[in-house]
């Protein structure tokens, strides 16, 4: 992620160093010397230049930034890129006042702002790092205390502290909801604990990346294999195949294949159809571990029940799109029978591999699933991930909507620039439905969350409206879970 930052020296230069490796600073300054003497910090574009001018603003990638903090030693002009940023809709901005009086000035713009170069750093260090709660130093500057807070996708969650071996640090605190707990080797770190790690202040950039890196987990969150139906060799060319890609491309640990019992095909034709099916597959899932699973009665029935016998992460279907009375009864049906499973499905349409993943930007607990999902599977299989945030017509909502949207769309980027992640952000006015159809029309697969008791006919929601107007594959994932 890109972010501006205005001022080379003083409180500026400090919080150069403090921000994380996500970040792609660009410092501007009008005085060469000063970017030259930044230089051994960290890596960082230099922009020679006024940082309050639109012009110099737009050179340094001012659409492109998620962040700008302006901390200049000169107030005004502070204050007028902040306005810039405000003004061309940079998730971000954030000041630090040179002059502690002009804090108001800030404050009537509607933009944080800070006073004093350690306390500025530190502040403006959390509000662009949401995985750290707070940091502070004693020891005369010898070490430090830093709170973060464990994501889903922490390498850290779900180790034991004496896994987490570490000379230069030790963890003191955790705070597991309402309950602080003294920590033991034997305590287990949980997403969402806040956790208080004490240690070296020089140790400072690899405890932060300990404690806020992430790591794939889907769908191995959800179960370590994935599940499909073989019956024909339609399937074969459509979602078995698409599986074997989700299997090669994913953390997923094997394949497991549901097809006809041979003892209960009486036709020997069939039953050589069978085999060659079977052969054929062994061929096309070379390297992936192979799971066959014959299955005597309807085989729908027994892939829906795999995630209650067996650590399955994602079961591999088709639903074909459809507007009709019939086609919207159909969806509706499959869709309940699919949240009952409490497993994500993945409705394959043979659009893979996958070159570009849509995902909408919610800041609801079903919306973050999803959202963690689509990074995941955008990060392993190197696809593009494209962000969306429909806001109602302006006659509906007015610019609090927005806004919501814009944070939305920022809390995605900065969670998929963990895994190293970009994000294309798009944020659109319309009907939610309409907005994704059309976007969807340019990716291979888009991520839902499952709907937790299902879809109607006649209350369908969103997801149900979408399923039947997309033609891209659809991975619908669940949200009741403690993956």
């Amino acid at each position: 992620m890109r972010a501006l930052l205005i001022g080379a020296r003083g409180p500026g230069r400090e919080l150069l160093r403090r921000l994380s490796e996500l970040w792609d600073v660009v410092l501007i300054d009008s005085d060469p010397t000063a970017l030259t003497a930044a230089e051994g910090v960290r890596e960082f574009t230099p922009v020679v230049g006024d940082g309050s001018s639109q012009v110099v603003l737009n050179r340094a990638g001012l659409q492109d930034a998620a962040a700008l903090v302006a901390a200049s030693f000169d107030d005004d002009k502070n204050l007028e890129a902040l306005r810039i940023a405000r003004d061309a809709g940079v998730p971000r901005v954030a000041g630090i006042a040179y002059d502690v009086s002009r804090l108001e000035d800030y404050r009537e713009l509607g933009v944080p702002a800070v006073s004093a170069d350690t306390l500025a750093a530190r502040s403006i260090e959390v509000l662009m790092e949401p995985r750290r709660v707070i940091s502070t130093t004693f020891a005369d500057g010898k070490a430090e205390a830093i709170e973060f807070r464990i994501a889903p996708d922490a390498p850290v969650r779900g180790k034991r502290l004496r896994q987490l071996h570490a000379d230069t640090w030790v963890i003191a605190a955790v705070l597991r909801g309402e309950d602080l707990i003294i920590p033991k080797g034997t305590t287990k770190l949980e997403a969402g604990d806040r956790v208080t790690v004490v240690g070296s202040a020089a140790d400072f950039p690899r405890i932060v990346k300990t404690f806020t890196s992430g790591e794939s987990r889907f769908p191995i969150n959800f179960g370590r294999k994935v599940a499909v139906t073989l019956d024909s060799a339609e399937d074969l060319e459509s979602k078995v195949a698409e599986a074997i890609s989700v299997v090669r491309t994913t953390p997923a640990e094997g394949l497991v294949v549901l097809h006809r019992d041979p003892e209960t095909i009486l036709d020997v034709g069939e039953q050589d159809v069978l085999a060659k099916l079977l052969d054929e597959l062994g061929l096309r899932a070379d390297g992936v571990e192979l799971s066959l699973r014959p299955v005597k009665g309807d085989m729908e029935a027994a892939l829906l029940s795999m995630p209650e016998s067996e650590s399955v992460g994602m079961l591999v279907a088709e639903l074909e799109p459809g507007t009709s009375l019939l086609a919207r009864r159909r969806i509706a049906a499959k869709i309940s029978r699919y949240a009952a499973t409490g497993a994500p499905v993945l409705l394959a349409r043979g659009r893979h591999p996958y070159a570009a993943v849509l995902v909408p930007a919610r800041r609801t607990v079903a919306g973050e699933v999803a959202a963690r999902a689509a990074i995941d599977i955008a990060r392993t299989t190197s696809a593009a991930l494209i962000g969306v945030s429909a806001v109602a017509p302006a006659f509906v909502s007015g610019q609090e909507a927005v806004e919501d949207a814009r944070e939305s769309a920022a809390w995605l980027r900065e969670e998929a620039a963990v895994q190293g992640v970009q994000v294309r952000r798009r944020v659109r006015r319309g009907n939610p439905v309409r907005v994704i159809e059309e976007l969807s029309a340019t990716v291979s697969l888009l991520v839902l969350s499952m709907p937790t008791r299902g879809i109607s006919l006649f209350r369908p929601g969103i997801t149900g409206h979408v399923l039947g107007r997309v033609a891209s594959s659809v991975l619908l994932v669940p949200h009741d879970t403690n993956s």
